[in-house]
């Protein structure tokens, strides 16, 4: 009698709680890489936010910043040529660092789920031997 009621498990009860935890599993997974791509996809927006303020910057500077800066160079005695150039290249320098930032954000290294793909690749790995 001892001997029916520590019986172990079947292959159909076996087979069927394979599937029903690869399931969930799957679903798990969907959860995590719906929320890493809501991730990336803000770290895509902050990355092209950065960009227009600094194409914007660029055009800022150029246009008012520029003047000025000219203006007060030349007044303290540089020639024109020269106060223009270390103006402009100034602004220049500062509107790529900040294009340059936005652009590293929009890597596409940057922007792939990585956690998810890892963790697939562990639940595939267990599937796989929890079958075998």
């Amino acid at each position: 009698m001892m001997h029916d009621t520590m019986r172990r498990p079947g292959v159909v009860t076996l087979t069927t709680m394979a599937f029903s935890q690869t399931a969930d599993l799957v679903q798990a997974e969907f959860r995590l890489a719906r929320a890493e791509l809501s991730e990336k996809l803000g770290n895509l927006k902050a990355g092209a936010i950065m960009m227009l303020i600094g194409a914007i910057f660029l055009i800022v500077a150029l246009g008012m910043v520029l003047q000025a800066l000219v203006s007060v160079l030349i007044a303290a005695g540089v020639s024109p040529p020269v106060a223009i150039l270390l103006v402009g290249g100034g602004a220049a320098v500062v509107g790529l660092v900040l294009f340059l930032m936005g652009q590293k954000r929009l890597d596409p290294q940057e922007l792939s789920p990585d956690r998810t793909i890892n963790s697939l690749s562990r639940d595939t790995r267990m599937v796989k031997e929890s079958l075998t």
